[in-house]
């Protein structure tokens, strides 16, 4: 009796949200029509959804179909195995990702969460792990945006996989400021030693995937597979909700 209490307040409070903040659109920022919509149907329409052929390690799309790596990944090697991406990193979906991260709009998580489960729920599946691990960010960034947008995208979709997330094993512990304008190797550098395992965690993992939501060069969540490989990890595959162009 409690529990159903519990679940018609919730619907109530859900309801009563949804009158006072009405959804947005993720594209096109307007009220979600009809309500209760995650996006509007004719705005992804706008975004670049990652097709095949995809690179067989970092998942950027790629022209041909007889390759099985990207320009960047077939030149250098990874500690992780298999990457996953929804979108090319492209004007629209770098203006509402933007939004997202740096302007609070939590409700947009919904929509990607959505999509990757849609999209790549059985791949996921198929890598099998034992937990989801949002790349962490350092407790100043975490002070400025209030929220980590990895860890947000990484429980909305262990909801909806039904698979654990660890959001405190894996720390950020050097601030390296922004990452955007460098080139691989300036990133590289500042992000040597960037990233722990929590010392107090006496829990170890087989398989990973960390979750992120963008991925440019890769030199972030590689960084964080090495440690958690260290860590006693086999096998770490990463899921970004877009990825980038090459950079050298």
């Amino acid at each position: 009796m409690r529990r159903k209490s519990k679940a018609i307040l919730c619907g109530f409070l859900e309801k009563s949200c949804a009158i006072l903040y009405p959804r947005r659109c993720p594209v096109c920022m307007q009220i979600a029509t009809p309500r209760g919509s995650l996006v509007h149907r004719e705005c992804t329409k706008k975004l670049l959804y990652i097709r095949e052929p995809a690179c067989k390690r970092c998942g950027r799309q790629i022209a041909r179909m007889e390759k099985e790596y990207c320009s960047e990944c077939a030149k250098k090697e990874f500690h992780y195995t298999r990457g996953y991406a929804v979108w090319q990193y492209e004007a629209n979906i770098q203006h509402s990702l933007s939004e997202f991260k740096y302007h609070s709009r939590k409700e947009f998580a919904d929509f990607y969460a959505a999509e990757a489960v849609r999209l790549y729920g059985d791949k996921i599946r198929y890598e099998k792990p034992e937990v989801l691990i949002p790349v962490p960010v350092h407790r100043t960034r975490r002070a400025e945006r209030g929220f980590n947008q990895a860890e947000l995208l990484a429980k909305k979709m262990g909801q909806m996989l039904e698979i654990p997330v660890d959001a405190h094993f894996l720390l950020r512990t050097k601030h390296t400021g922004r990452l955007k304008d460098l080139n691989r190797r300036e990133r590289a550098k500042m992000l040597k030693d960037a990233f722990s395992v929590d010392p107090s965690r006496k829990v170890s993992y087989h398989s990973v995937m960390l979750v992120d939501d963008i991925y440019t060069t890769g030199s972030t969540v590689d960084s964080c597979a090495a440690v958690l490989l260290r860590a006693g990890a086999q096998k770490v595959t990463v899921f970004s909700m877009a990825v980038g162009a090459s950079i050298n």
